[in-house]
Parts: C-alpha cells; sequence; structure tokens
C-alpha cells in the first residue's frame, strides 16, 4: 500500500467514526423525543398561527396531547396524517403546497431539530444558506458579495459566473436515494422508520411536498454530494447556493462550459435535472441576476446590488391602492405604515437609494405627508377615530 492511500484509507476510517459518534450521540426514541422538547416545539408551532382555530384546540389540550402522542411515538404505532392541500400564487408562479397537521407539525419539528439537522450539517458546505440557523437569504446573498470581491482580487473582472437552476427540485427527488442516505446516517432502526415514514407520505416513491419542515431540511442537505464535488473535486472556491439556485465563479484559465457539462452528469448521478433553459453562462464584465436581484461587478471591484425592477412597479400599484382603502375605510393608518415601510425596507438593502425616493415622493404627492416617521401616521389614524366617533 502506497503511503497516498494509507493517508486517504485513515482519513476514510476517521469520517466514518466520526460519523458513527454523531448517530450515537443523537440517541433512540427516549432520547429524542422527550416531553419537554415536545412540548416546547408544540409551543413553537403555534406562533403567529394562533388566530386559527385549529390552533386554538392544539394549544388548549397541548399537556395532554403532546403524552398522548409521545406514548405513540414510543410504542411504534404513530403514523403522519393527510395533509391539507391547497395551491398558492407568487409572483404569477403557481406553488402545490401540502401543509401537515399541527399535531404532526409538533413531531417533524422535534424530528428535524433533533435528528436530521445534526447529522446532515456536518456534510454541507458553509455557502449553503436557506433554511439553516443563523443563516438564510441575506447571508446568500452576502456571500455572494464575498466571493465576487475574492474572485476580483485575484482574477480582475476576467472570468464568469455559472447559473443553475434545478427543474422540479422536491417534485423530482427520488425517495430512494434519501433511503439510501438514511441508512447511512440513520443507524438507530426506530429513527430510520420514521424518517422513512414520514418520506412516504408522497406515493409514487418521487417528490417531496413543500411547507413539510423535514422536507426542507432533505431537500436542504440532498445536494451535499454536488456541493463538495464543486468545491473539492472541481477546485472552485466561489460557489454556493439558496435552495436549487446555483451560482458557481469560474476563474478565466477555466473552460466554463466544460464545468458545466461536469456538474451536469454528476447531478444526474443523484437523479437530478438541471434545467438547461433556465441555466447559463455570464461574463463577469456584465451583470447577472441572481435570486431575483442584479449583481454588477464594476471595474474597481465594487459590488453593486439592485433589487427586482418589477418590485418598483407593484410597489407603485400598491400604494395608489392604499389610498382608496384608506379613504374607503378599508385600512387603517397603522396597517399602511406597516405595509409601505415594509415595501420600503427590501428596496434599502440594496444600492436602490433612488428607487427609494422615487418611492417616498409618490406616497408624499398621494397622501400629503411623510411615509419615514410613525407619528405621521398616528396623528392622522387619531384623528379619524375621533371624526368617526
Amino acid at each position: 500500500m502506497s503511503r497516498r492511500s494509507g493517508r486517504y484509507e485513515r482519513r476514510k476510517a476517521k469520517r466514518e467514526a466520526n460519523r458513527l459518534q454523531r448517530s450515537l450521540d443523537v440517541g433512540g426514541l427516549n432520547e429524542v423525543f422527550t416531553y419537554h422538547d415536545l412540548y416546547s416545539a408544540g409551543k413553537q408551532c403555534c406562533n403567529a398561527v394562533r388566530w386559527k382555530n385549529s390552533t386554538q384546540r392544539f394549544e388548549l389540550h397541548l399537556f395532554s396531547g403532546t403524552a398522548r402522542r409521545r406514548r405513540l411515538i414510543l410504542e411504534r404505532k404513530w403514523e403522519p396524517a393527510a395533509y391539507v392541500h391547497f395551491m398558492i400564487s407568487e409572483r404569477g408562479k403557481t406553488r402545490p403546497i401540502d401543509a401537515p397537521r399541527i399535531q404532526d407539525r409538533q413531531i417533524h419539528k422535534v424530528f428535524t431539530q433533533k435528528v436530521l439537522l445534526p447529522l446532515y450539517l456536518p456534510s454541507m458546505i458553509w455557502n449553503n444558506g436557506a433554511s439553516l440557523p443563523g443563516k438564510g437569504f441575506e447571508f446568500s446573498k452576502r456571500e455572494l458579495r464575498k466571493d465576487l470581491r475574492f474572485h476580483f482580487r485575484r482574477y480582475g473582472t476576467n472570468g464568469s459566473v455559472m447559473l443553475l437552476d434545478f427543474k422540479q427540485f422536491f417534485p423530482s427527488v427520488s425517495h430512494e436515494m434519501i433511503f439510501k442516505r438514511h441508512n447511512q446516517l440513520l443507524n438507530n432502526n426506530d429513527l430510520r422508520e420514521l424518517g422513512d415514514s414520514i418520506v412516504n407520505t408522497v406515493p409514487g416513491g418521487k417528490g417531496l411536498p413543500l411547507g413539510v419542515e423535514p422536507s426542507q431540511a432533505e431537500m436542504i442537505a440532498f445536494p451535499s454530494a454536488l456541493d463538495n464535488y464543486i468545491k473539492c473535486q472541481l477546485s472552485i472556491q466561489c460557489a454556493g447556493h439558496y435552495m436549487d439556485d446555483y451560482y458557481i465563479i469560474v476563474p478565466p484559465d477555466r473552460d466554463a462550459k466544460e464545468i458545466m457539462n461536469l456538474i451536469v452528469e454528476k447531478a444526474e448521478s443523484l437523479k437530478l435535472t438541471i434545467s438547461r433553459s433556465k441555466s447559463r453562462i455570464v461574463p463577469l464584465t456584465k451583470p447577472f441576476r441572481y435570486c431575483k436581484a442584479k449583481y454588477h461587478l464594476t471595474e474597481t471591484g465594487k459590488v453593486v446590488v439592485n433589487g427586482n425592477r418589477d418590485g418598483v412597479k407593484r410597489a407603485r400599484k400598491k400604494i395608489k391602492a392604499f389610498y382608496h382603502k384608506i379613504q374607503n375605510g378599508e385600512m387603517s393608518y397603522e396597517d399602511l405604515w406597516t405595509s409601505v415601510n415594509g415595501m420600503l425596507a427590501y428596496f434599502e438593502c440594496y444600492n436602490d437609494h433612488k428607487r427609494v425616493l422615487r418611492l417616498r415622493r409618490l406616497f408624499y404627492a398621494i397622501f400629503g405627508f411623510s411615509p419615514e416617521r410613525i407619528e405621521n401616521f398616528r396623528e392622522r389614524g387619531i384623528k379619524g377615530e375621533i371624526y368617526c366617533s
């Protein structure tokens, strides 16, 4: 055996020992589903939805219901109920949502926080920022700006950025690949069977539902093999993704088309399909769009980021519509303050100072006062209440 293969075998044995130790640290059903953790998860499930009648009933019987559900889990008799299926439309895109019952959400939350994330996080790359503790959308935008500046210090504006998008990311994932991952990481048979039963709530052996917390954790970690292939085997430092939206900054001495073909082959081995129509290679001398924001690396190394242009049109229409709602008594000034400043806060996160000024001027022209101070809204709200009384 050569020295190089010996080092590889020692690293492989150490990784296997660490994986086994993490699985042992998770424990079994008794250690994962403690009454305290289930009760705390039930309280978290009620946050922001206490106006629902089902949530009020759930919280009213949370003390005894938690004990009953824990007993079912420990006796291996718990089965997830059918999801509530509905459709939502965001920015003109229709998405099917399968929401679990709040009783199942309580169990899903504990299983995700105490089993899936502790076992999946060590294999994820740092630039994977979707739905993870301490990360999120702002984290992914910040890391992209860091990578652009890192690339500029070495190559200037030479090179290109590869933007990848998967086709039917959630609906097309293979259950077989997820079960294979469970067999590798979940050594406890009871926890593995519980995780498999949650995946099997979607018939057909393919796809995971949007709106289920374990599904989010599964799909965040599922492309980890592809992420590590890009970072380690292809030796590309500046790469990351937010769920299924990838950016890969390719140095000028590498062939971007060849790298894309290699990534597509690796994704197909994981039974994932990259959408060729949405994926593209853009020179860094030109602006590009990532997660509906426009990025531009200037000649001086400054990264200019602009928000979604269509958002300005929607904001103008909303401000005009709010005026008629205020006049008809359909909207309070407190709600007006929340809505308008929420729209302005989106553009304030980008290099969109002029857009913010134009929206403030439009608001002043319609309502006659500045949207910057909440006292302006409260004064008019109090005057309206006195007038109505």
